[in-house]
């Protein structure tokens, strides 16, 4: 049997106790810096003190593909805000030419003869946008928000990757126990076969006996072949998700020792729900994205000003381009403001503005789901845990009866029925015991999962 962690208090969590800032029309504070989990958090799953569970979580972490993807996804957004900053410098190009032509001498009065000539061009121009109105500063503001939704993305890959692959475990060594469970009633149900048949020979029961026992062998086979398949699919998905050799999953699988169940005693404050949980943090992001797009609509009604300089040399002939009579340049200050455009900035505004206020109510129902997802967590907890104990209970009552049953079967004092009926009810009793564990694990992982990584209070 296994030692039951207490309940969990429900309520500690709820939408009445969410403060204003985060259901109204407030944003949380922008940071510069990424939201990451800490240490408790990144390792939630050493909790359940379980070595095998750590190293595939570790294995997935290391070899997933969509953390993989999740990770390049950040380097894009660290390459779209190096491109963003960029901005802030002149553009600086260099161009070289050579034109030979021939004009016509017959286009002209009076008529002259053709003319042929060549020049030789050799330059370098400038263009920069001068950011006193802050265009430029609001693309920044967007591709850092930008930068730092992709990195809890990130997060929420892990979160929720570590939380597949525990309960692809649990279940996997579920179906290991139940299979072990069908295997050792075959052969106690195989015995007692044995004994029937040797009764009947001997006169002593009718061939009912003998009809009854060898049917409830072979109802207890007859669990088998969908125990092997289901071990062999969620061996299959835990090596997809871990992405390692057969041999190296198999060898870590060898063992059958159930995770401890432990769970989170301390589910903090709200507001500590919302700068854990990776997906309300990334909402935030995304609100903050849309802001600078509403700020960069905002800013079209502004002038930009912007400087163009040309330094260039030009000469008929290839000695003479360096010559100082060759060299020629520009500086074009140039401020342009548009005064009307048919009313097109005014709708990017309104577009930018809904595309915000759609976020926000994004955003709050996220916080909302996620507070009923804590909520939800340890009811099924809790449920989870008093169904485990009254089957510890209900299994512990089954062996007896059958013990009981058994010894007056022995004794001629019933017939082989209610022997079989204790021995499939013991079978049913055990086999829901594994599933009500297994449930139990997974809803300790859902736990861990809705308030965005392990906290446990030190």
């Amino acid at each position: 049997m296994y030692a039951a962690s207490p309940e969990v208090a429900v309520g500690q969590l709820s939408a009445d106790s969410l403060p204003d800032s985060y259901c109204l029309r407030k944003l949380p504070p922008a940071t510069e810096q990424p939201i990451h989990f800490d240490e408790t958090s990144r390792i939630w799953w050493h909790h359940f003190e379980d070595s095998t569970l750590v190293a595939l979580v570790h294995s997935a972490v290391e070899n997933n593909y969509n953390v993989q993807a999740a990770i390049r996804r950040i380097d894009a957004s660290k390459a779209s805000l190096a491109g963003t900053r960029a901005s802030y410098y002149p553009s600086i190009s260099l161009n070289a030419g050579y034109d030979y032509n021939r004009d016509s001498g017959r286009i002209v009065q009076p008529y002259a003869d053709a003319d042929t000539k060549a020049s030789w061009t050799l330059g370098a121009s400038l263009s920069w946008e001068i950011d006193i109105f802050g265009r430029i500063h609001e693309k920044l503001k967007g591709s850092r928000a930008q930068l730092r939704a992709s990195r809890l993305e990130y997060e929420g890959v892990m979160l929720s990757l570590a939380a597949e692959v525990a309960n692809d475990y649990s279940r996997y060594r579920m179906y290991q126990n139940q299979l072990r469970v069908a295997r050792n009633h075959l052969n106690s149900q195989a015995r007692m076969l044995d004994l029937v048949e040797t009764r009947f020979k001997e006169g002593l029961v009718s061939k009912l006996d003998v009809a009854q026992a060898r049917n409830t062998l072979n109802l207890t086979k007859a669990l088998i072949p969908d125990l092997e398949a289901n071990i062999s699919t969620t061996f299959n998905a835990l090596v997809t998700l871990c992405n390692m050799p057969v041999d190296e999953i198999t060898e870590l699988l060898a063992s059958e020792t159930f995770p401890l169940l432990t769970v989170p005693m301390d589910l903090g404050s709200p507001a500590e729900l919302l700068s854990r949980r990776p997906d309300i943090a990334g909402e935030a992001q995304q609100i903050q994205i849309l802001a600078s797009k509403l700020g960069i609509a905002k800013k079209d009604y502004l002038p930009t000003l912007s400087i163009s300089a040309l330094v260039q040399t030009m000469s008929h002939n290839l000695q003479e381009v360096f010559g100082a009579h060759s060299l020629h340049w520009s500086v074009v200050p140039t401020l342009s403001w548009t005064l009307f455009d048919g009313f097109s900035r005014s709708a990017n505004v309104a577009e930018a503005k809904a595309e915000m206020e759609a976020e926000i109510d994004n955003y709050n129902m996220t916080v909302t789901t996620a507070v009923q997802e804590v909520n939800n967590s340890i009811v099924d907890y809790n449920a989870a845990m008093r169904r485990m104990k009254l089957y510890e209970t209900v299994v512990t009552d089954s062996e007896e009866v059958l013990h009981l049953a058994t010894e007056r079967y022995k004794l001629g004092l019933t017939d082989f029925s209610e022997v079989a009926t204790a021995q499939i009810s013991l079978l049913n009793s055990e086999t829901n015991y594994e599933s009500t564990l297994s449930a139990c694990f997974q809803s300790i992982v859902t736990i861990y999962k809705a308030i965005g990584g392990g906290w446990i209070k030190q």
